[in-house]
């Protein structure tokens, strides 16, 4: 009788990974094994080692990135990778260019590439000109370049590290929905905290603890019940609803989701309520519209009829006029490519703009030194690598005391407390390039907060994290908020804006859509499907139970 083991598809056995600048294995002894054509879910909380392992079996442990590592991996010829940020795949700079680069790696004759580049674009729904340049797509557009991509490279595995990380919710649905319809085809594994629409065809989970260890797998209801306690304590991201149905959850108003919907909808209610109390002097119609509303203080930041075009002429939005008060938290809110990102640089002074006027505290924003701006204001990024400038963890978050002339012990103490408050002082004396993705963007806010500006400038600041981090961070700045700190944060978090926001402004097509209180811009379907918007949860319950008991709709 053969007795001898079947090589497995994908897989690896007695895995141990471990960086050279850290003191402990990230994974140990981690033994997996994935059949082919089957669709796996690697879940657990920020920087358990998920990322790590899709690049064990990708190949790019050892070979790209450098580790320490021992154990044996299997995995087939061909197989892809899509990464956080498409960008740092990209090495051409048309659409046409991209996708032949992947097909020449293949070999395939240039006679037969523009048909074949073509039925890649159809079959991923890129309808753009072939010679579009890669640089003035949007996020979801480029997610959508890096599938094509890997396509074209016929790959057995496709993996996938949090494609949607930086996507609206509609290109989120849309780039799931491509990823959905390969895995009859091809052999899947995804990193992914926005669950909703992936539970319904992931075949297995994969369940991290924290020190890199597998907690659990299975099918993803068993894994989910079975590890209920743990999940909570890990802070993982768990779907919203999964596996209870609206009609379930309508049916029964004293079940635990249902209850915790209430309470936040309650919640929202008063705090809308505030605000318009607090815009009582305007009249209605203008506080349902794109019309900011107006205060008799000195605003904290003044925009007048600002505009920003790119080069060649291609307008990314015009005629801006926002006035915030200090202490607001405004959340930036819009679809992909509308141009959240380039108006935080704009106020804060990174972007020139093509037309209009920024006043901060009544002066001119071009007219303040870097320095005194610095100390007005704090920005961080979408991508946390572009403003690191330090050497080790410590250093990065000091770096503001430091140049403000601190005293030494005063540095020490409030760096340390950081570090504390974000979980990263087992890494301070770390470079900031090599953490995770997670730690990265935790290591960029706290660096902003070590000094109290009166301005935060935030750009995607959770994205990344798993869901007690997100607690965490986001605690941290409304406590900031809350003596006196303004906040203007750009995200597509619906959720985080419901909990959060003050304000909200919406930009898209070409402009600032919308500019008002959450609940304004909630309740209102038609201009969500404008700006690729969806509703929280719990302006969803609150809308449906409506319909459910009075025959009625939001108003």
């Amino acid at each position: 009788m053969n007795h001898e083991k079947k090589t497995p598809f994908l897989g690896c056995e007695g895995v141990s990974v471990q960086f050279f600048d850290r003191e402990t294995p990230v994974l140990q002894e981690m033994s997996v094994e994935i059949a082919e054509k089957e669709a796996v879910l690697l879940l657990g909380p920020s920087g358990c080692g998920k990322s790590t392992l899709a690049q064990v079996l990708s190949g790019i442990i050892p070979r790209s990135i450098e580790a320490w590592m021992k154990g044996t991996v299997y995995r087939p010829d061909r197989v892809g990778v899509m990464f956080q940020d498409p960008d740092a795949q990209f090495c051409m700079l048309t659409v046409e260019d991209e996708i032949a680069f992947s097909l020449e790696n293949r070999r395939v004759p240039p006679a037969e590439m523009r048909g074949q580049i073509e039925r890649l674009m159809r079959e991923v729904r890129l309808d753009l000109p072939l010679h579009k340049p890669i640089s003035e797509l949007s996020g979801g557009l480029k997610q959508r370049l890096a599938l094509a991509c890997l396509l074209a490279l016929e790959p057995d595995v496709l993996f996938f590290d949090e494609p949607t990380a930086q996507l609206d919710p509609e290109n989120t649905r849309q780039v799931l929905q491509d990823i959905a319809r390969l895995r009859h085809e091809k052999t899947i594994v995804l990193i992914e905290h926005k669950l909703e629409s992936v539970m319904e065809w992931i075949d297995r989970v994969l369940l991290f603890a924290p020190d890199g260890s597998l907690q659990g797998e299975g099918k993803p209801e068993d894994v989910l019940r079975q590890n209920e306690d743990a999940i909570r304590e890990y802070g993982i991201w768990t779907p919203r609803m999964w596996p209870v149905t609206w009609e379930q959850l309508l049916s029964d108003p004293q079940a635990p989701l249902a209850q915790r919907l209430e309470r936040q909808g309650e919640g929202g209610n008063r705090k809308s309520a505030a605000q318009d109390e607090r815009m009582s002097g305007v009249p209605t119609a203008a506080r349902s519209s794109a019309i900011a509303p107006t205060d008799e203080r000195e605003p904290l930041l003044d925009v007048k009829g600002l505009q920003m075009s790119y080069r060649g002429g291609r307008n990314v939005w015009s005629g801006v006029d926002v006035r915030v008060q200090p202490g607001e938290w405004v959340a930036i809110m819009g679809p992909n490519g509308a141009g959240k990102s380039t108006f935080l640089k704009a106020v804060g002074g990174l972007l020139p703009v093509s037309g209009g006027q920024v006043l901060v505290k009544g002066k001119e924003l071009g007219t303040y030194k870097p320095e005194a701006l610095y100390d007005l204001m704090g920005i961080v990024f979408q991508n946390p690598e572009h403003q690191f400038i330090a050497d080790t963890v410590f250093e990065e978050v000091a770096f503001g005391g430091r140049l403000a002339k601190w005293p030494q012990e005063k540095v020490d103490r409030e760096t340390k407390q950081l570090l504390e408050d974000f979980h990263l002082e087992a890494l301070a004396s770390k470079n900031p390039f090599t953490l995770s993705q997670g730690q990265k963007r935790r290591l960029s806010v706290a660096g902003m907060l070590l000094k109290n500006q009166e301005l935060l400038l935030l750009d995607e600041p959770t994205f990344g994290q798993d869901a007690a981090t997100t607690r965490e961070l986001i605690e941290r700045i409304q406590e900031r908020n809350a003596s006196g700190t303004t906040v203007m944060m750009a995200t597509h978090d619906v959720e985080l804006v419901a909990e959060t926001a003050t304000r909200v402004l919406v930009f898209a097509e070409g402009g600032l859509l919308f500019d008002g209180t959450p609940k304004q811009l909630f309740t209102q379907p038609d201009l969500l499907a404008r700006a690729a918007l969806v509703e929280p949860l719990s302006y969803e319950y609150q809308r449906r139970k409506a319909v459910r008991e009075e025959g009625s709709v939001y108003v």
